[in-house]
């Protein structure tokens, strides 16, 4: 009956459906980054539904100042001492069509997958809500892919403008976020890797974009205890947004190598000149950035 229920929601294709009827039934085993103690912890159920749906459902959002979301979508304020919430699978994530059928934009984070990105979809109001769970994992997704220069074509993501480093790795649209919400290495390990090489091409001085941006809008960041692999991962893909909204939006390739080229010159002077004038050579060390482009 459930694998029924699977397939017409969803239209689900016959696999999947099975797959996700399987995943349902394995999910204690899979949630590999819960330790043995922590699995005692109530996990509460996290639905990809609009900012809406989850307002009237009352579910908690959290974020650096552990905020609930009310009747009208505002937040206010509440104390969440029992450590982290624990993230139930995402069975619709499982479809292989949910980057491109899943519902998206159907709230108040703007968002579209067609065209290229808008400066209203890379607002700092928009950065913040996808640190503080107010949007889908999808949502945060097809963003980014957007960015990456990924475009959406007659039912399908195809690598159309995306730039040449990181299509090199990635043709297609991967997984920043972990959809599925399923820690296990065999699952997990693709989106992992995905959401590293992301972080790595944001180079030292926008490492810290979050906190820049967002402070003024009164997000410090999040709690230790508070920190799960989807906040994790939400923000280091807000922080590429910032540094792409800041560094790469509306620049052309062959602009961006120019600036590159430019900037690195500059520096070489700058450190040329510190030298003759303290009489040593700088051993600053700087973290190696792996360029998108």
């Amino acid at each position: 009956m459930i694998l029924t229920m699977m397939q017409s929601k969803w239209r689900m294709p016959a696999g999947a459906a099975s797959s996700a009827l399987l995943l349902a039934l394995c999910i204690q085993r899979t949630v590999s980054f819960q330790t043995q103690s922590s699995l005692a912890i109530p996990t509460r159920l996290h639905p990809q539904t609009s900012p809406i749906t989850r307002a009237a459902a009352n579910i908690p959002l959290f974020a650096s100042s552990s905020n609930d979301v009310d009747d009208d979508n505002n937040t206010k304020e509440t104390k969440n001492d029992d450590g982290p919430d624990l993230l139930q699978p995402y069975l619709p994530a499982i479809d292989p069509k949910y980057s491109v059928k899943g519902p998206i934009g159907e709230g108040k984070f703007t968002i579209s997958r067609s065209g290229p990105p808008t400066a209203a979809e890379l607002s700092n109001e928009q950065m913040l809500q996808i640190v503080k769970i107010q949007c889908s994992d999808l949502e945060v997704n097809t963003l980014v892919w957007k960015c990456l220069g990924y475009r959406f074509h007659e039912e399908t993501w195809s690598p159309t403008e995306v730039f040449p480093k990181w299509k090199e790795r990635f043709p297609d649209p991967p997984d920043f976020i972990g959809m599925q919400r399923v820690y296990s290495r065999e699952v997990d390990v693709p989106s992992l890797r995905s959401n590293q090489a992301l972080v790595r091409s944001v180079p030292q001085d926008n490492k810290q974009s979050l906190k820049t941006h967002l402070k003024p809008l009164g997000w410090t960041g999040y709690q230790y205890k508070e920190l799960t692999p989807n906040k994790t991962r939400r923000a280091q893909c807000a922080n590429w947004l910032i540094f792409y909204r800041e560094e790469l939006f509306g620049y052309t390739v062959e602009e961006l190598k120019e600036r590159r080229r430019l900037k690195k010159e500059a520096e070489t002077v700058e450190a040329k000149r510190l030298e003759e004038e303290e009489g040593e050579k700088s051993d600053e060390w700087k973290l190696p950035v792996k360029e998108v482009y």
